[in-house]
């Protein structure tokens, strides 16, 4: 998993590498993007850290690529036994179903992988929203403190 996992994580933890990710893709693209981070962070396993940048990637790569948004914001969220993370923008959206593509396909099968839940929500004029929703599993294997449904 080191292996592929991203330079970017093998230097530092989660939040600040979607930080610099996000921060790199704003520059770059002209797009004005936050990230904010909630919840007591755990260091996580590396399959989800890497899952979840990864989704964070390629939901900024569809953003640059297709939604002509001028803002885009990244949170991720630690909340007791999951971990959430939302990459939102105000672009142009779309009729979900239609056309999904091979980058929304792999993030569902990256995030259903861990164990985990991703949704897109989009509409026309109304941007688009991706939510992962995946288990907290701390690096040493057990699961993160917190409340258990």
């Amino acid at each position: 998993m080191q292996a592929l996992a991203p330079g970017e994580l093998g230097r530092t933890n989660l939040p600040d590498a979607l930080r610099t990710l996000t921060e790199k893709w704003s520059e770059e693209h002209g797009i004005r993007a936050q990230v904010e981070i909630t919840g007591s962070r755990e260091p996580l396993s590396p399959a989800i850290e890497v899952s979840l940048f990864r989704v964070t990637q390629e939901s900024l790569t569809n953003v640059a690529k297709h939604a002509a948004a001028t803002r885009v914001g990244v949170t991720l969220s630690y909340a007791g036994n999951e971990v959430l993370l939302d990459v939102r923008d105000d672009g142009r959206g779309f009729v979900t179903g239609v056309g999904t593509g091979f980058g929304l396909t792999s993030m569902r099968q990256r995030i259903r992988g861990i164990g985990g839940h991703i949704e897109v929500q989009s509409a026309p004029g109304e941007g688009t929203s991706v939510s992962a929703r995946v288990p907290a599993i701390t690096a040493g294997g057990g699961r993160a403190q917190g409340d258990f449904d």
